[in-house]
C-alpha cells in the first residue's frame, strides 16, 4: 500500500521555533535496539513505524519551510564515514540502519505551494496515488501500539467493511477541539460513521478523529467538490460529509486503552509528549 505523509503545515502554534524548523523535525525520545535512549525527529519516528508495517512507497507533502525534511531523508554516507573515522561506531551504525531503510524505500516529495489546509495537502499527492488505495498519516501525530496493531486494525476494517474511508478515532474528554464523528457500533472498537463535525460547540460524541486514514482514490473527487462549498481549512470535513451523503462507507477504528496518541502541535502537547515518552521508555 502507498503512504502519504503530510508535513506541509506552518506550525504557527509553535512559533517562533517553527519559522525555519518544521514541527515534524522536532526531537522526541526513542530507543536503540540495545535499549539506549536517543533523540529522533518526529517524522522519522513515524516513518520508521510505517516501515516496520512493511510500507515501502512514500510521498512526503512538504511546504516552503520543509527543506530540512527533504535533507533529513537523504542518505549521507560521508557522515557515516566521518563517524567511523572518529571511532563513533554506535552513531555510525544508527545512521547506517536509517539510511538502509531509505534505500529500500521509494520516497518522493511533492510541494504544497500555499498552506491552505489539510485537504489541499492531500490533493497534492494525487499523481503519486494514481488509482491505488493509500494510507495517509499526518506528520505530527504519533500513535504507539503493540506491533503497530492500530494500523493492522485500520487496514483490516477497511477491507472487511469495503470502506471508502477508514480513520482512527480516540475517545477524548474535550471533543470540541477536534473533528468529531458519530455513528452505530459495528463491533467492539469499530463504528460506522454517519456524521462528522469540525470542532463542534456541542459535540454529539467523544469520538475524535486522528489524522491517520486509509482512503480509496475517490477521496480526490470528494475534495474537488468540497472546494466549491467549504473554506480551505474545512474542505476535508466537507469531503467526508459529501461521501456520507452519497452512502459511501466511512469506518472509524477506536484506539484501545493501552494505545497512546501523541500530538506535537502546541508547546503544551509537545511538553507532554516528551514527559510521556521519557517515562514509557
Amino acid at each position: 500500500m502507498k503512504c502519504v505523509l503530510t508535513v506541509a503545515g506552518l506550525g504557527t502554534r509553535l512559533l517562533p521555533l517553527t519559522k525555519e524548523l518544521p514541527k515534524e523535525m522536532m526531537p522526541i525520545y526513542d530507543k536503540t535496539k540495545n535499549g539506549e535512549i536517543i533523540l529522533k525527529p518526529v517524522v522519522q519516528v513515524i516513518y520508521e513505524s510505517l516501515y516496520r508495517y512493511n510500507l515501502r512507497e512514500f510521498c512526503f507533502v512538504v511546504g516552503r519551510t520543509k527543506r530540512a525534511v527533504r535533507d533529513h531523508f537523504k542518505p549521507d554516507f560521508e557522515l557515516v564515514k566521518l563517524l567511523r573515522n572518529t571511532k563513533k561506531e554506535k552513531l555510525a551504525n544508527l545512521l547506517e540502519d536509517f539510511f538502509a531503510k531509505l534505500k529500500r524505500s521509494n520516497i518522493v516529495f511533492t510541494y504544497q505551494k500555499k498552506p491552505i489546509g489539510f485537504g489541499d495537502a492531500i490533493q497534492c499527492s494525487r499523481r503519486f496515488v494514481g488509482r491505488d488505495n493509500f494510507l495517509l498519516h499526518a506528520g505530527d501525530d504519533i500513535v504507539i501500539s503493540q506491533k503497530n496493531d492500530h494500523l493492522r486494525r485500520l487496514q483490516q476494517s477497511f477491507k472487511k467493511y469495503n470502506a471508502d474511508i477508514t480513520c482512527l478515532l480516540e475517545i477524548v474528554e474535550n471533543p470540541s477541539q477536534y473533528g468529531v464523528v458519530n455513528g452505530p457500533l459495528l463491533e467492539k472498537g469499530v463504528i460506522e460513521i454517519k456524521e462528522m463535525e469540525e470542532k463542534p460547540k456541542k459535540p454529539r460524541s467523544k469520538y475524535a478523529i486522528i489524522a491517520i486514514y486509509i482512503f480509496r482514490p475517490t477521496i480526490f473527487q470528494y475534495l474537488d467538490e468540497a472546494k466549491k462549498y467549504a473554506h480551505p481549512e474545512n474542505q476535508l470535513a466537507e469531503a467526508f460529509n459529501i461521501a456520507i451523503k452519497r452512502k459511501q462507507r466511512m469506518i472509524g477504528v477506536i484506539l484501545k486503552k493501552n494505545e497512546r496518541r501523541f500530538d506535537v502541535g502546541t508547546p503544551e502537547s509537545y511538553s507532554k509528549v516528551l514527559v510521556s515518552l521519557r517515562r514509557s521508555i
